[in-house]
């Protein structure tokens, strides 16, 4: 009781230092927000600490990009995590418990009853989905070798079958959500990372090559100060509408973070990259920017980009900041140009 009642008195303490704090840096009070200054004042959580240090030792606004980028960073992740645990778990238990019902049926078969057994002992050490899937797989294979089923066990299998592929949907629904960016659709930094891990693998193995396009979007931030932040996301919704317009096949299209974005493409070379990247820019410079309520016309987009080739030298990420090298030459010397590493 002691103990619950001290609890009490930490987080109500908490809770009084969030809000000035969130006042202080004028950061909107949501319940993402919230929980993320709950966390910092905590302290619980370095890494989060860490971050909204620096940013508020740079003098940075806490605005919507940055909020959200943190709660992905530190939140989201979290939760997917734990939907996938929680759905493989029921998973097992489904399964588990149909096993069960078969081993009494079929007791009268001692070498069934162990087939069955087996795969129980398997169903308890699976790791993932797919390995639970392989198990069923197995038992319906033993299954119709070993026993005549009765009309309610054929039953309960097409049931289980059935929920075990609205579980296995809900998994894929979950692992999507996971790798895509809320904003723009496009591909998160996560998937990037894995995706650019994938391609510099094929590429040591097999020698595959591939390019890299790293795009900024000219004077954001000058959008966001002067119409405001929903003019600065709808500014990243085009950019997102406008890469995935111009790429194809298989060349994968991501945002970076803020107002970077990535598009890797496989089996390119740096020349044929800097065609994409120039049909990119072009692409997105066509787009008009209007106020929907005035249907004021606020100019046109603009990016800037730098294009990269893997090499022999380079690491996993290596190839990536070579093209944001080009990307700031690109910016310094003018903005709404293509660059590549061969310009450095």
């Amino acid at each position: 009781m002691k103990k619950l009642e001290k609890d009490l008195e930490k987080a109500t303490e908490i809770a009084k230092a969030v809000l000035p704090k969130m006042g202080q840096f004028k950061v909107p009070l949501t319940p993402e927000n919230y929980r993320i200054w709950f966390q910092y004042c905590h302290g619980g959580n370095k890494g989060l600490a860490a971050d909204i240090d620096q940013i508020i030792g740079s003098s940075a606004s806490f605005t919507p990009e940055i909020n959200r980028t943190l709660y992905e960073k530190y939140f989201e992740k979290q939760e997917n995590r734990e939907l996938l645990e929680e759905i493989q778990k029921e998973t097992q238990t489904m399964i588990n418990n149909f096993l069960e019902q078969m081993i009494t049926t079929a007791g009268h078969s001692n070498e069934y009853s162990t087939q069955l057994k087996k795969h129980s002992e398997r169903l308890a050490q699976a790791a993932s989905l797919s390995e639970i899937q392989e198990v069923v797989k197995d038992i319906r294979a033993d299954t119709s070798q070993n026993i005549e089923f009765s009309h309610d066990l054929q039953q309960k299998l097409q049931e289980t079958t059935s929920q075990m592929e609205t579980l296995r949907v809900q998994l894929e629904e979950a692992a999507r959500e996971a790798s895509i960016d809320a904003l723009t659709g496009l591909n998160n930094r996560k998937s990037l990372d894995r995706k650019l891990q994938e391609l510099h693998e094929e590429f040591k193995e097999k020698g595959e090559t591939f390019s890299a396009i790293m795009l900024d979007i000219d004077h954001f931030k000058n959008f966001n100060d002067q119409y405001g932040h929903k003019i600065g996301d709808q500014v990243l919704q085009i950019m997102g509408s406008g890469l995935v317009e111009s790429v194809k096949g298989r060349d994968f299209p991501a945002r970076y973070g803020g107002e970077e974005f990535v598009v890797l493409l496989p089996a390119t070379t740096i020349d044929n990259a800097c065609i994409v990247a120039e049909q990119i820019r072009h692409r997105i410079s066509e787009k008009k920017l209007k106020l929907r309520k005035k249907g004021e016309s606020i100019g046109n987009i603009t990016v800037s980009a730098g294009v990269s080739q893997v090499n022999a030298d380079d690491g996993i990420d290596t190839v990536i900041e070579r093209a944001d090298k080009a990307l700031y030459l690109a910016k310094n010397t003018g903005r709404n140009k293509v660059m590549s590493e061969r310009d450095l």
